[in-house]
Formats: structure tokens, sequence, C-alpha cells
């Protein structure tokens, strides 16, 4: 199988610069399996291409993106895609197009590269972590000015999700965005839900408890989080147990996020390990209002064994779990932190009790994902793609 995947971003685990799009191809390229001879084409940014990656690919080939202001006008004022228009070249077109006729199949990753879509030839599988028109729906939901540009921005991306080519195989992680985006474009859709790193979790030494929060905290959802945590449920929780210590981990915190730092409330930014974070944690807590797609961190949490305590969106796609509380009201979520920080001992978990999209007791692995793109990418090799063959020449898109 020769495979052409096309990223919006560099594929990387950076932990300031990184994000959950970066973070699903570059685990898929590990994890494919060696037969697959994957050719990279991603566009340039603040972090390169990792060396594990580069020797994974035959060949890896970047593109400078068009500068942000020229972006900015062409996607009239941030309404059409900014994000999409400064990938949006005459020389990403022409290397999207002349790379595919080289390949079994293309895989494209990333709401702002689906453009390419229409200049690749061949079998071609398109995956967005979050549908754009369904995230953009949400920042509707919650802006609090200029709802009417929101709104607009919504249906400019629902107009361009409308128009990608019919044989397109279309994927995304969670399945309810799966069921609504198909919905709206009256096509099959399927969910591929995103691995779990498993890491073991000793049990911790009980002496000043510690409540942890994490995620992207320059998303907007993960900021409200954050601020209800520290606003509203830590004061209740002191009230019960005083000495609570509340941390707040992840990467590139806005200044609002900062601001919440203070004499029992840690912000730690670009942790490089959040399975440490989690570790020096007694209870994990997600008092989420808003979201889409599945919660990573809560799954990572539960994969470290730790008890979480969540709102139905912070759970949402998620079965039960023996170390997950869900609690849909404020009062309910402090009245269940402080059972646990009080309670003479905290649940235990193990790895072998997350929940998986399989067999029960396993951990849904990166293995386990980049076969089921694989399966699917395959899928749409299967029916035969008129398609020429040309290679790539000194690293040259």
């Amino acid at each position: 199988m020769r495979l052409l995947y096309v990223t919006e971003s560099v594929p990387n685990r950076d932990p300031e610069l990184g994000d959950g799009s970066s973070m699903i191809p570059y685990e898929v390229i590990l994890h494919l399996p060696a037969e697959v001879a994957v050719t990279l084409l991603t566009f340039s940014g603040p972090v390169p291409v990792p060396a594990e990656i580069r020797d994974r690919c035959d060949s890896v080939y970047e593109l400078a993106p068009r500068e942000e202001l020229s972006a900015f006008v062409r996607s009239l004022g941030g309404l059409a895609g900014l994000g999409k228009h400064r990938r949006d070249t005459p020389s990403a077109r022409a290397a999207a197009a002349r790379l595919s006729q080289g390949r079994d199949a293309t895989l494209i990753h990333g709401p702002h590269a689906l453009f390419l879509s229409h200049e690749v030839s061949g079998p071609v599988v398109l995956q967005t972590v979050d549908p754009w028109s369904i995230r953009a729906g949400m920042d509707t939901a919650i802006a609090h000015t200029l709802r009417p540009a929101y709104r607009l921005r919504e249906q400019l991306a629902a107009r361009a999700e409308r128009q990608l080519p019919v044989r397109a195989r279309l994927l995304t992680v969670g399945a309810q965005d799966a069921a609504v985006w198909a919905a709206k474009l009256g096509r099959p859709v399927r969910s591929i839900p995103n691995g779990t790193a498993v890491g073991s979790r000793t049990r911790r030494e009980r002496g000043t408890p510690v409540v942890c929060f994490a995620g992207s905290l320059n998303y907007a959802p993960n900021v409200d989080s954050a601020t209800v945590l520290v606003k509203t449920i830590a004061p209740r929780v002191w009230q019960e147990v005083p000495n609570t210590r509340f941390v707040i981990a992840g990467r590139r915190p806005t200044p609002a996020v900062q601001a919440l730092a203070g004499p029992r409330v840690d912000v730690l930014a670009n942790v490089p390990s959040i399975l440490d974070v989690f570790h020096g944690s007694d209870v994990a807590v997600f008092p989420d209002e808003h979201g889409v797609g599945i919660r990573n961190s809560v799954l990572e949490a539960l994969a470290a064994g730790l008890p979480v305590v969540a709102t139905p969106v912070a759970a949402r796609e998620l079965p039960a779990h023996p170390l997950m509380t869900v609690e849909g009201s404020r009062d309910r979520l402090v009245r269940r932190i402080v059972e646990l920080l009080t309670a003479p001992e905290l649940p235990q978990g193990t790895p072998a009790a997350v929940p998986a999209r399989g067999p029960a007791g396993e951990v849904r692995s990166w293995d386990t994902v980049a076969g089921e793109y694989l399966a699917e990418v395959r899928e749409a090799a299967a029916s035969p793609s008129p398609a020429g063959r040309l290679s790539p020449t000194n690293g040259q898109p």
C-alpha cells in the first residue's frame, strides 16, 4: 500500500505547540504496519517534523503556508476559514494533485486541509477531529458578542462540507459528531475514536488532597471549565476540605487561565507528561459545559487509574466506568469530590479497567486506531480509480 498522508499541520506530540489534531496523524503514522509506504505532505509551522516521523515516512514534503494577513483578507476576515486560506496556495494544490497520482490512496487529515480533496486523484479518505460546521456551531452557541458573524461562519463551513467529493470516505472521532455530520451531509460518516496512552499508577500516599483538571488551556470550552472549577467548585470544596490543592494543567494557558493561579491553585503550562499530573493527584474533575467529540483527557485519567468526576458533557460518548462518576449539577459534583477526598481510601484502578470499543477490558491502543484508519483506506482503494504514477524528486512537491 502506497499512501499519501496529507495533514494540515506537522504531526507531533509537542507539549506546548502540539494539539489533538497534530497528535492523531503522529500516532497513526508511527503505528501503521511496515508494509504501508507513507508519503507525508504537510504544512510547516512552529514545530519541525519529528525525526521519528521522517524515519517512518518514505518521503516528507513541507509546504509554506500563506502569510496570515493575506489569508485574513482572502477569508473575508476569518469568516470563510482563515486556516484553510493559509494553506490554500497554488503550490499546495499542485503538490496534492501530483503526489496523489503516484499513490494507491490519499488520506487527508484536518478541516483546514479538506479542500485538497478536490485536487487529488484516485481513492481518498477525509478525517477531521471536529467537523468544522459542528465546531463553528459550538462557537456560535457560546459567543457573547458578534453572534451573527459566528452564525455566518457556521453556514459557510457547512456549505464547504456539502461540496466535498462524493467519492471521499468521511471520518471523525466522536460517534455523536459522526451521526450529526452524516445527517447534515446526507452521506455516511464513520467515527474512529482516538487511542489512549496507558500509564501504570501506584497508590498515592494520602497527604495534601490534590484535585486536577487537564486539557488544552487555549481552547475556549476548557478555559470555561477551568474557570468554573477554580471560582465556583473549589471554594465549596475548601469549605469541607480546606487544605485541598487544585492543579490546572495543559498546553498554552491563556491569560485568563494563568490568572486562576493562587495559594491553593497551581497552573502548570505545557507539562511534558500529563501522566505525572494524574499520578500526583487524588481526583480528576472535568466540569465541562461545552465541547464536541470525545474528551481524551478523561480517558487518559482513567487509563492512569485515577478517579474521575465529570459532567455529562465531559463524559460524552464514554461508557460507564468504575472509576468515573457523572454528575449533572454542580452541587452533586462538589458532593462527590468531597466524598472522594475524605474517604478512608480512594478507589484504585488499573489500565485493564479502562473502557474500550473492543473486547471487554482492553485499552484502546493506537495500534488498533491505525488499523481502523488503514481499513478505511483499503476500502477506498478497493474501488478502482484512474491515476497516473508519478514519484517525488529531490524532496520537492
